[in-house]
């Protein structure tokens, strides 16, 4: 990016908030890419000028809550959000905010818990991740179950298109889609459509009551099978989380086997009676140091080692695996992976979310990633699941032997991304082809 670019920024945000000195615009950056400027806007029409400029000069950008992955912009944009950090307005009435997308995940659940709300969805990443990145990941987490997909936290939203130009859309009623739903349509997109410069957040009351029960297991089958066992009892908690021995320290310290986690909010006396009837199952089923946990500051530092492990493998994708079949096949899928990874309990990493029939494996370096996610896709497909996202809609294309499938799926995607942007300059780092 020339001089005259960088001093057009300037004139747009000011000098303050245009950062070209590599020392100083390491601290916003992750990946290796080298962009050639990073950008803080501070207001919509300020984003808006820095995608005209953009598309003007036919420059890359990418843009991050607090950090930005510079895949695919060298010589670009890093655009990060954090300026735009404010909650615009808090609805308690009709349990809606208006959030800028730069605000920290982690401050604006915060601030909802101070007026006794909740906001559910976890954040991606424990410290960088942005109200704004929830939505442009849209990942599903593991409180889905009870709460439903990140998406359904989206009323609306103000969205500078690729093209510089603002969409506004939705409004603070639940039911505000007729056909085509674009609000949650753009969930997950990642910023291949637009950047968001507002959101209209749905929120729900504070649960009355948090608690959790936690125990360590000898193996991933005899601490599964108590979800199993739970799942027929119609006990349906918040969370239910298994953590593997080699995790299990980094979420809590000291942890000797496989780490159990229920999340149990609600009501003060039916929680009681729950916590008590997964205390019981879990003892049963062969844990120890079971343990019902009440006391605030202790259910805090084991929800946030869940969530820094979770946040570990997140930040590793090239390095994992997700599968997802039906919560009640899980033993069969922990049963047959063992064939092909061994012991799951030493591997580098486990996570199963007990709800979702989800699981996660973090792969030893020297594992073939696509020769491994082969073979766990098909063990999926024959439990009724398969491997997570678009790698595994390519890989159930491979095994129908349908290049056909694949091609039109992302052919359409990708005809959906030009329409969107038609010089294909916003966060070119994003791949729709797995």
């Amino acid at each position: 990016m020339s001089n005259v670019n960088i001093s057009k920024l300037k004139g747009i945000v000011g000098d303050a908030n245009v950062i070209d000195s590599p020392s100083e615009m390491a601290r916003y950056l992750k990946g290796k890419g080298k962009p050639a400027v990073v950008v803080l806007p501070g207001k919509t029409s300020e984003v808006s000028s820095i995608v005209k400029l953009a598309n003007e000069q036919n420059v890359k950008l990418a843009v991050g809550g607090a950090v930005v992955d510079t895949q695919g912009i060298t010589g670009g944009i890093a655009m990060v959000m954090s300026r735009m950090n404010q909650i615009l307005e808090m609805d308690q009435l009709n349990l809606v905010a208006v959030v800028e997308p730069g605000l920290l995940h982690k401050e604006f659940l915060l601030k909802v818990s101070e007026a006794g709300l909740n906001f559910p969805p976890e954040p991606y990443e424990v410290e960088t991740s942005s109200v704004g990145g929830c939505f442009a990941i849209g990942d599903s987490d593991s409180k889905s179950f009870e709460y439903g997909p990140t998406r359904t936290f989206l009323l609306g939203f103000e969205m500078v298109l690729p093209t510089g130009e603002i969409l506004d859309i939705g409004n603070k009623c639940i039911k505000n889609v007729s056909g085509l739903d674009f609000i949650h349509f753009a969930v997950g997109s990642q910023g291949t459509f637009g950047i968001f410069t507002k959101l209209l957040v749905k929120l729900l009351p504070a649960p009355e009551a948090k608690k959790a029960v936690i125990g360590t297991f000898p193996s991933m089958h005899k601490a599964n099978q108590t979800f199993n066992t739970l799942i027929k009892r119609n006990v349906q908690p918040t969370r239910m989380n298994l953590i593997n021995a080699s995790l299990a320290k980094n979420a809590k310290p000291g942890t000797e086997g496989q780490l159990v986690i229920i999340d149990l909010q609600g009501f003060k006396e039916s929680g009681k009676n729950i916590a008590n009837e997964v205390a019981a199952v879990l003892t049963l089923g062969g844990g120890s140091d079971v343990k019902i946990i009440e006391d605030e500051v202790e259910y805090d530092q084991v929800i946030n080692g869940w969530l820094k492990v979770r946040a570990d493998l997140n930040a590793k994708p090239e390095r994992t695996v997700e599968f997802t079949v039906g919560p009640m096949k899980m033993p069969q899928a922990l049963a047959q992976l063992e064939a092909f990874t061994g012991d799951l309990g030493a591997y580098p990493g486990v996570i199963v979310e007990g709800l979702l029939g989800y699981v996660c494996l973090a792969l030893p370096e020297e594992t073939d990633k696509l020769d491994l996610a082969r073979k766990v896709n098909k063990l999926a497909m024959s439990l009724g699941g398969n491997v997570k996202g678009l790698l595994g809609h390519k890989l159930k294309a491979e095994v129908y032997n349908d290049a056909e499938m694949w091609k039109q799926t992302t052919g359409l995607l990708c005809e959906l991304r030009r329409q969107f942007d038609p010089k294909g300059i916003l966060n070119p780092g994003v791949s729709l082809e797995a």
